[in-house]
């Protein structure tokens, strides 16, 4: 079976739950090299394509849009244009069976939809629109329900439940996670004091460790992610505990995004200043790589957003036996059970979350007992080579229905 994923989003350039998702991806087919992987993404250059093993990486101009909105509606048509007929050629020549378009309803013009289908009817091979993301317009909600996928997935059962809910088929629709590569995001305790060297800090300090985007496009998502509410929180902290630090480690943005994210980081900037924190709180950008050893590094892991659709960095985070705090909004309580692995708690409330964190940083026990949860927790429900199995198998149903 030869599936071609396409995606606006590359791990090469950014950090984000797509991005986190297409790393796994990449991991599990090298692993598992009795099969092919051909995944397309945007390059800024001339489309070129690298090889490595059974990896068939395509990065193509034509999913590389302006980010001056202007000048990309006018670029859109053409470039989808020739988009679309760059999909009719790599079906025919790597013969592929079914393709899989990551988050296509929000992340790419309408256009490529359109045309990814008429391509996919003429060449008679089935397509999946999986959903990493909710629809907020009336247009994006006409894209999932009203163009012909053969399936829809989602990332979440609050992102299947929200496309239900605007009237989307059943029928049409399947949940499967993410998922984390277990093997890179482990817990390792000769790596437990690397990150405090790394950081200047001390074995006798303590560190919250915050991870995320802090734009989406050309806007800011502080309030969003809930980092100003931590922040604030933290300030309530900091004076009882001197030796206490808070890290924000911000995904990195593509190089095009680098004016928006200077503002988005000079805001922040302005907020730790506010609540005059700035002595205490480190903001860093890390690679994905990196990762693994910042959650190892880390006393506990907070991200109390006001929406989230899965939580990737949430299961990142317990496999590497680090206990969690997370909101009761999205797909946050799909992967934290409150008060079994993790700490469930209302959005914008700074002196509940002040609580939650104080509690995990001073009682063992619950400590301890969060870990081993969500190790738990990660094994049966999140790994991703199981997750990645149960995915293939659906793509196999839909290429024999389809046929």
């Amino acid at each position: 079976m030869n599936i071609l994923f396409i995606s606006r989003n590359s791990p090469f350039e950014s950090i984000g739950g797509i991005e986190r998702y297409l790393n796994n991806l990449i991991s599990f087919y090298k692993i598992n090299s009795q099969s092919e992987l051909f995944l397309m993404l945007p390059t800024d250059k001339a489309s070129y394509v690298e090889k490595n093993g059974n990896i068939n990486i395509l990065f193509d101009n034509s999913l590389y849009l302006s980010r001056n909105y202007s000048l990309a509606k006018r670029e859109a048509l053409v470039k989808a244009q020739i988009f679309s007929q760059k999909i009719i050629e790599i079906i025919k020549e790597k013969n592929i069976d079914i393709i899989c378009a990551e988050n296509f309803h929000t992340d790419l013009p309408p256009a490529y939809s359109l045309l990814l289908n008429m391509v996919t009817m003429s060449q008679k091979i089935p397509v999946i629109l999986q959903l990493h993301s909710f629809a907020n317009t009336e247009l994006q909600t006409e894209l999932i329900n009203q163009l012909k996928w053969d399936k829809i997935s989602c990332v979440s059962k609050s992102i299947a439940g929200d496309c239900y809910q605007k009237g989307t088929d059943i029928n049409f629709l399947s949940t499967h996670y993410l998922g984390v590569d277990r093997q890179e995001f482990k817990f390792e305790e000769k790596n437990a004091l690397n990150l405090k060297k790394q950081l200047n800090l001390s074995e006798d300090n303590k560190i919250i460790l915050t991870a995320t985007r802090i734009i989406r496009g050309r806007n800011s998502i502080l309030q969003e992610k809930g980092l100003i509410n931590l922040i604030e929180s933290f300030s309530k902290l900091s004076p009882r505990y001197p030796n206490l630090k808070l890290l924000i480690a911000i995904g990195k943005p593509p190089e095009s995004l680098s004016s928006e994210f200077k503002v988005a980081y000079e805001l922040l900037q302005g907020y730790i200043q506010l609540h005059n924190v700035q002595e205490n709180t480190i903001l860093k950008n890390f690679s994905l790589h990196e990762m693994p050893g910042v959650y190892q590094g880390s006393d506990v892991f907070v991200l109390p957003s006001e929406n989230e659709t899965f939580g990737q960095v949430f299961i990142e985070a317990m496999s590497c036996a680090l206990p969690v705090i997370g909101t009761k909004v999205g797909g946050i309580p799909e992967i934290i059970s409150d008060s079994y692995n993790g700490y469930l708690i209302p959005v914008n409330d700074s002196s509940i979350l002040a609580q939650k964190i104080e509690r995990l940083l001073t009682d063992r026990t619950i400590r301890e007992g969060f870990i081993k949860a969500g190790l738990k927790t990660v094994e049966k429900k999140f790994a991703a080579d199981r997750q990645f199995f149960s995915f293939k198998q659906m793509l196999e149903k839909v290429i024999t229905d389809f046929n």
